[in-house]
């Protein structure tokens, strides 16, 4: 006989050598799974790679060439974030709400885009909603995809510098 299939949680717990969880009677919580990472993010330190390395075609695209316009007349470089999410999409209205929250806090600019209709989400190859795009420059950007629970806010805490804010009540 032939041993049944792990499911990806199951190997995933293994490969970080979590407890396993055995179904509605266990008292450990479930295992949450991460972001998927599909475009590893580029940094360009101490420069930009030369010319052998050159942009991605998808760097073409009209909304982050005006971004990268935009960014050149600013003092501080704020990074563009591009949200993928569509109207069948179960998750992507609470992905928008998350967003939006993250703007109090956190200095970004945002675009949305429709993943079902966009040049830019078939372009980088964008499977699984909500995703969304942090792009600081040309050699500096990363692709999250299938961002469940708390993941837009942790990512954005991580990519997005705080926003001053002066209004606040002490």
């Amino acid at each position: 006989m032939h041993a049944p299939q792990e499911c990806a949680c199951t190997r995933y717990a293994r490969a970080c050598r979590l407890p396993r969880v055995l179904g509605r009677q266990s008292s450990v919580r479930a295992i949450r799974m991460p972001p998927l990472i599909t475009q590893q993010a580029r940094v360009a330190c101490p420069v930009p790679p030369g010319n052998d390395d050159a942009p991605p075609e998808w760097t073409k695209n009209e909304t982050i060439q005006a971004h990268l316009a935009a960014r050149a007349t600013l003092d501080v470089a704020t990074p563009l974030v591009i949200q993928f999410g569509s109207e069948q999409c179960a998750l992507c209205p609470k992905a928008t709400l998350d967003i939006d929250a993250a703007q109090n806090f956190r200095s970004f600019e945002w675009k949305y885009n429709d993943a079902t209709s966009s040049e830019l989400a078939e372009e980088l190859e964008v499977t699984a909603l909500p995703a969304m795009l942090v792009f600081h420059d040309l050699y500096n950007y990363t692709l999250y995809q299938k961002l469940r629970g708390l993941d837009i806010k942790e990512v954005i805490e991580e990519q997005c510098p705080p926003r001053l804010v002066l209004n606040a009540e002490f």
